[in-house]
């Protein structure tokens, strides 16, 4: 009798796109769609490559879903892609060599006649119980510790998926969207100026520098300008969506100064 596999939670995305954290190292673009399960192994498929990846379920940890267009999966391990297969990334350990016989140092033989006999004094029950009491309370302060560095680590994780999210907070934005839209899904920007493209159109850049990028709008000033993209400060061309007539934008964003 056949027997599907239990469900795993990339099943609830629906289809959506998402990226791991941490990502899985050697893979320039670490944006997903899942594909299909077993019992041990998750397959997913890579947007940019179209290249199937098969993960470990044991490895799959949380799914963040918020109203970001991008959904971060947690990993509880870190994984790198190497010669066409996922692992788990090894940091590498420095061993320090041990020396035998050092400085001209020997180990002495057993001694052939047998040890003196000494005699024990046994601790008073008193010494006994203060010694347990410094036992209890050095383990209760390593759980403390334990606790703290997990709680630390927790927090960093949420502060870099935060900072992931931030970042990417263009894929928001659609070529229908003029400034006021664009000024509420991300606030206002920090500068605005109009430039002349290559082809002596008018452009306006609305400059975001805590999200690392700035949104180029196109179009007559009559007719209100309209998103064309989005470039990051060394002139990368981050987004350049398929605009209403079927072209796209991306030659006039290279040819952008930096910003």
């Amino acid at each position: 009798m056949h027997i599907s596999p239990l469900p795993v939670p990339l099943q609830q995305l629906g289809g959506r796109r998402f990226s791991f954290y941490p990502p899985i190292r050697n893979l320039d673009h670490n944006e997903w769609f899942y594909r299909r399960a077993t019992w041990s192994e998750v397959v997913v498929v890579n947007t940019s490559t179209g290249e199937e990846v098969c993960l470990p379920r044991a490895v799959i940890g949380d799914v963040s879903i918020t109203d970001h267009p991008i959904v971060i999966v947690g990993l509880k391990r870190e994984l790198e892609w190497k010669e066409g297969a996922i692992c788990t990334h090894r940091r590498p350990v420095i061993e320090l060599p041990v020396a035998v016989n050092q400085n001209g140092f020997v180990v002495p033989p057993h001694p052939e006649r047998l040890a003196p006999v000494v005699s024990i004094r046994l601790e008073s029950h008193r010494k006994l119980y203060t010694g347990r009491k410094i036992g209890v309370g050095l383990m209760l302060g390593a759980v403390a510790c334990w606790v703290a560095v997990n709680v630390e680590r927790q927090s960093q994780v949420h502060q870099r998926a935060d900072a992931l999210l931030l970042s990417r907070s263009y894929l928001q934005l659609s070529p229908g969207d003029d400034y006021g839209s664009v000024v509420r899904k991300l606030g206002k920007p920090a500068m605005d100026q109009m430039v002349t493209g290559p082809s002596e159109e008018r452009l306006r850049v609305l400059s975001y520098p805590r999200r690392q990028f700035a949104v180029v709008l196109a179009g007559a000033a009559a007719g209100g300008y309209r998103y064309i993209g989005a470039v990051d400060p060394l002139g990368r061309v981050l987004n350049a969506p398929t605009l209403p007539d079927g072209s796209s934008a991306a030659s006039v964003l290279h040819a952008l100064p930096r910003f």
